[in-house]
């Protein structure tokens, strides 16, 4: 009984800290931010407005939106969604908080803090009550699982059920497939990542044309350019389906691809500055329109042929006795293949629909990607380059398996084509010899017997014995 009240307290505890921690970290910037665009600017106390923003922007981090006069924002900052997940997961594992009892009582006091920050918030949230809970309560799942499932006895045992059902290869192709798509959406968000690192340099004088416009000193610059950060991940996405040949829009007042490059009366929001011209050069649009082609077939042909992956060998083929094995070597890293297409789908779907929001109500209703064009551009390129991989592997050994036959059956014809009469050597010596010796001798008669039996070393002395 004692084990189980400790659970509860530790989930109650864990799950205060966690929101303790991030409240005030996310409330300390807010704060430091508002006072000095209200010493710069020249206008009221912005500071009093710091706890309101700060409850709206937890309530924003868990994918509930708010609206003003001014703007309605729905966008989730992503960035502050991974860090409070990992804030959570800290704080459970810090207190050995994962048990059922620690899930249920740490569940009950977030949900509680935040129905807390929903009645306080002076600005008007987007989503009803039990849809925030719900959220807030996803949010939380999740950073229990990541703890939780670890360490959990009924998963080891599962595990353990499933390794004595399946075979070591098949457990290899699931582990392989599952590999193979991690590595390659962490591909995508690392192009992502670079794509609007070159947006912003390239772009920088626009961006700081929009300061001015706005009239910011450098102090508000240097602090709003920060808090846009916590929107980066959903950049990164939005350039990766940009970069793929899907593009993103701005409501419908703006439209991005690598042809199109065109808005109309945007707000003057400083990271809109930023956003990418189309590409002109012919070059260049073909070699990020076919980029998830050639990730799919390196991170493919890497998988096949590294002892890390399937340690695929085509020269095995050539063996009549490891044919049968060469065979399964390839239909496991297809089955793989498969897998890693369809989980970089699914991820790809989730990731682009968590990137989206609205900053109005009219125009402005849709901000990021289609959602369907995206994944299509994604999955679709990434699943021709991992058959393409395999596609390679099956030709290399066709071709090792070709060129063995042919040689074998190349030498096979020399063999019997060679004259039955060609031999020659010591052996056509040996049997020349043996064939002489093998012959019939004449009689031979007394005399010649006599001689052939005397000494030749005796003497003659002209006198023969009777």
């Amino acid at each position: 009984m004692k084990a189980v009240i400790r659970q509860w307290v530790r989930g109650a505890i864990a799950s205060l800290a966690s929101m303790a921690i991030y409240a005030i970290a996310l409330g300390c910037y807010i704060a430091l931010m508002l006072l000095v665009i209200s010493m710069e600017e020249g206008g009221g106390n912005l500071t009093t407005s710091t706890t309101s923003l700060t409850q709206a922007m937890v309530l924003l981090s868990e994918g509930s939106g708010f609206a003003t006069d001014a703007v309605t924002l729905t966008i989730t900052p992503l960035l502050l969604t991974i860090l409070l997940i990992w804030l959570i997961a800290a704080m459970l594992t810090r207190l050995k908080a994962t048990g059922p009892h620690s899930y249920a009582s740490g569940l009950v006091v977030w949900l509680v803090t935040n129905e807390l920050f929903r009645q306080s918030v002076h600005l008007g949230l987007i989503d009803d009550q039990w849809l925030v809970l719900l959220k807030a309560a996803i949010v939380f799942t999740v950073a229990y699982l990541c703890v939780a499932l670890p360490q959990s006895a009924k998963i080891k045992e599962l595990t353990g059920w499933a390794r004595e059902q399946s075979s070591p290869q098949v457990r290899r192709c699931l582990t392989m497939g599952t590999v193979v798509a991690g590595l390659i959406i962490g591909v995508y968000l690392i192009i992502g990542l670079i794509t609007v690192v070159v947006w912003a340099v390239r772009n920088h004088a626009a961006v700081v044309a929009v300061y001015e416009l706005s009239g910011m000193e450098m102090g508000s610059r240097i602090l709003t350019t920060v808090a846009m950060v916590i929107w980066l991940p959903n950049l990164m996405l939005w350039a990766v389906s940009w970069l793929f040949g899907a593009g993103f829009a701005i409501g419908d007042v703006a439209s991005f691809t690598l042809w199109v490059g065109q808005s109309k009366d945007l707000p003057a929001v400083p990271v809109f500055g930023m956003l990418p011209e189309p590409v002109t050069n012919e070059i260049w649009r073909t070699i990020a329109l076919n980029t998830p082609f050639a990730v799919g077939i390196i991170v493919g042909l890497l998988a096949l042929f590294l002892p890390q992956g399937f340690g695929y060998r085509p020269g095995s083929i050539r063996k009549a006795s490891e044919r049968q094995k060469a065979i399964l070597d390839l239909a496991y890293p297809a089955g793989a293949f498969c897998l890693s297409a369809v989980l970089v789908s699914l991820a790809s779907t989730l990731m682009f629909a968590m990137s989206n929001g609205s900053l109005g109500q009219h125009r402005l209703a849709h901000v990021g990607v289609d959602v369907m064009a995206s994944t299509r551009a994604v999955g679709h390129s990434t699943a021709l380059g991992l058959a393409m991989a395999w596609v390679v592997a099956l030709i290399g050994t066709a071709l090792v398996f070709s060129i063995g036959w042919m040689a074998e059956h190349t030498r096979q014809s020399h063999t019997r084509s060679a004259p039955e009469g060609a031999d020659h050597g010591p052996a056509r010596v040996r049997s020349v010899v043996g064939h002489e010796q093998s012959q019939p001798q004449p009689p031979q008669s007394k005399e010649e017997q006599d001689d052939k039996h005397e000494p030749a070393d005796t003497p003659s002395t002209g006198f023969r014995l009777s």
